[in-house]
């Protein structure tokens, strides 16, 4: 009992010097949250002293607060050798313990938590405090999506008395920004707390953090040696995590600009329309040229003139909680600290493959403040109008009267009156498609030529022939398997050409999804699995083996398999990874626990073509999988389009020269099979 008032019930967690405690108030009657120091009967008195002083402060830092994003206090209760701090009870686990099961979060739910973080360092750095120690196990999040920061016990303010020794730093290592440890440093900052946002922020959707290192110095000279870590899967938010991580914190993104990045990479209603969004879950990469040769991805637009648009640096500053029907209610929230440690706009990312060295000399404060200036460029295209989520996100925006041949991008919005001969090109000179990099046969990206090759580009490229592109005009962008409905419908692409199955629910998506639309099939392949070629541990012949040992299978998350296989009785991994060459990594690793990798034949091939004596393919079972091409919803002119090229293609030698070319060798069957009916196009 504490104070006669907080009966202590249950420990719920414990972090650094802190354990929290699930606690009844008897004169409210209602359970709190209650943190003590921990192990206190271990400590030098110095180090007692030290210890309570800190959470004098934490208590002080949260109660200059009030956010819904930012944990509540109630009450601050000293008694012999001891501090508590009586806080809200959060019914949440942290983002730690998330990202342990999940490895990976999509990019959508990435942004939603990334915006509330944002939100609440806003109302952190109004109060003039510094959280200090941003990180997943300081972030709750709840079931119902809303994420709160908590355990400011390191954190500082204006007025706090000192208590950690002066030139001293203090953190998790991989969360710390560079600046802190230079010798001019003025100590923890705001942009300190937004570098540490940004690493968080890339862990969530790359699975690893960018700097790795257990001990300071080890993170800190990573960070020297490659300042700009490769961004694979983030695509919109690639460059709100790009301008997070500025090693120049005067060049670093501002809070206010990373939450109308946010707000405009989840369609938020409430966001000023900031940005032209960023082009990239993969690096964008070379555009062929009608020679053959490789060119570069155009560079972004120069900067808007300040005439024709706002500044980045004039949006709000003051704290803002999210909209009604964006976040839900604070009434029933609840929290316990969790310690974590770590695991591992329109401007382009840096192509795959190697970027220039930029570590090692200077300040890099060009390529700083390039990047500040691009951000702030973004920013002022969307408050201009530019619009990168224009349509609504229901799909119930207005559209024009031209009749079915519309041709706005999709979802509704209002097309341009061209008449009967408007073609697609007519207002999109370029063409730009998704596609996958890590599919032998299908899609593979040939680092040394800098170009994509394979089945699948070849019928990109067939089909924009058909729309009147040349190859000049033809764009490609990568695309993971989790990401392709998020690319069309932030209109980084056009299309998708990424062995992308036709599905009912692809075509109707829920809530936290988006919807996209189809023509085709034009390709169907057969289900399987892929086996080490020797296991030490199990024989296994054929799939029923796999479902009989329970062994654990790998697929794509968000593919057909991801749902399909748990019903068919098979062992799935605990989380499943963005790629489907992810999987194959876990099967070649002999210390993984997965035995198989689920996917269509076609792509299995083309891992057993790659990798000769180290993997064998299962027999196929029963399904198949329809690829289409994949387009944002209601863009009638543009499916007119593909499906007229696509009848072209499969009617004459096209498709079947494609075939020969790029999958025979794959299969050891030059027949190609039969030509698929071409049922997402009747009657277009």
């Amino acid at each position: 009992m504490i104070d006669g008032r907080y009966e202590l019930l249950e420990p719920i967690g414990s972090g650094g010097m802190g354990e929290v405690w699930k606690a009844y108030d008897l004169r409210l009657r209602r359970f709190v949250a209650v943190k003590g120091l921990l192990d206190r009967n271990a400590m030098t008195a110095s180090t007692q002293a030290d210890a309570m002083q800190r959470a004098r402060r934490e208590a002080e830092a949260i109660a200059k607060i009030e956010h819904l994003n930012v944990v509540t206090v109630h009450d601050q209760v000293e008694t012999d050798r001891q501090v508590w701090i009586v806080m809200k009870l959060l019914d949440a686990r942290s983002l730690a313990d998330l990202l342990s099961s999940e490895q990976v979060l999509s990019v959508p739910r990435a942004a939603k938590i990334g915006l509330q973080i944002v939100q609440g360092l806003r109302a952190v750095h109004a109060a003039s405090v510094v959280h200090r120690d941003v990180k997943p196990g300081n972030v709750l999040v709840r079931e119902n999506g809303l994420a709160i920061l908590v355990d400011f016990g390191i954190a500082t303010f204006e007025g706090a008395d000192r208590v950690t020794r002066t030139g001293s730093v203090i953190g998790t290592p991989p969360y710390l920004a560079p600046e802190l440890f230079a010798p001019t440093s003025p100590g923890p900052t705001p942009a300190s707390d937004l570098w540490a946002l940004g690493v968080t922020l890339y862990e969530m959707v790359e699975g690893h953090v960018p700097f790795a290192g257990r001990e300071v110095w080890e993170v800190q000279e990573n960070i020297r040696q490659s300042p700009d870590p490769a961004v694979r899967y983030a695509g919109p938010l690639a460059p709100v995590i790009q301008g997070l991580l500025i090693t120049n914190p005067r060049e670093r993104l501002d809070a206010a600009t990373a939450e109308a990045m946010f707000r405009e990479i989840l369609g938020d209603p409430e966001a000023p329309h900031a940005g032209a969004a960023g082009p990239a879950t993969h690096p964008p990469t070379a555009v062929s040229t009608p020679n053959g040769s490789a060119r570069p991805t155009p560079p972004p637009p120069s900067p808007l003139s300040s005439s024709s648009a706002p500044s980045a640096s004039s949006a709000s500053s003051a704290p803002s909680a999210p909209s009604a029907s964006s976040a839900p209610s604070a009434s029933s929230v609840s929290s316990a600290p969790s310690a974590s440690a770590p695991s591992a706009p329109a401007v382009p990312p840096p192509p795959p493959g190697p970027t220039p060295a930029a570590a090692g000399t200077g300040d890099g404060r060009g390529r700083q403040r390039t990047m500040k200036v691009a951000v702030a460029v973004v920013c002022a295209a969307l408050l201009a109008g530019a619009g990168w989520l224009i349509a609504d996100g229901d799909g119930n925006g207005k559209t024009g009267s031209t009749g079915s041949r519309a041709g706005g991008d999709g979802e509704g919005e209002k097309p341009v009156d061209r008449g009967t001969e408007e073609r697609w090109k007519d207002t999109h000179p370029t063409l730009k498609i998704g596609v996958k990099d890590d599919q032998p046969g299908l899609s593979i990206f040939d680092r040394s030529t800098r170009t994509y090759r394979g089945y699948d580009i070849d019928l990109a490229y067939a089909i924009a022939e058909s729309m009147g592109y040349g190859r000049g005009a033809v764009s490609f962008t990568t695309v993971a398997t989790d990401y392709r409905s998020t690319a069309l419908k932030t209109k980084q692409v056009d299309l998708v050409i990424a062995s992308y199955s036709i599905t009912d629910d692809r075509k109707t998506a829920g809530p936290d999804g988006y919807s996209v639309d189809f023509a085709g099939p034009y390709y169907e392949a057969s289900r399987g699995f892929l086996v080490r070629q020797k296991s030490a541990k199990y024989t296994i012949n054929d799939s029923s083996d796999l479902r009989d040992l329970g062994v654990e299978v790998c697929t794509a998350r968000e593919s057909t398999y991801e749902k399909a296989l748990p019903k068919q009785g098979f062992t799935m991994a605990k989380s499943q990874p963005n790629t489907y060459q992810d999987c194959l990594d876990k099967l070649l690793d002999p210390e993984s626990d997965v035995y198989a990798v689920a996917s269509d034949d076609i792509i299995l091939a083309g891992y057993v073509k790659a990798n000769p004596g180290k993997v064998r393919r299962l027999e196929n079972i029963q399904g198949a999988e329809g690829y289409g091409v994949a387009m944002r919803p209601k863009s009638p002119l543009l499916k007119d389009e593909v499906c007229s090229a696509l009848r072209t293609i499969l009617a004459g030698r096209i498709w079947e020269d494609m075939y020969k070319e790029n999958l025979a060798g794959l299969v050891g069957n030059e027949n190609p099979p039969g030509r698929p009916d071409l049922t997402e196009c009747e009657g277009r």
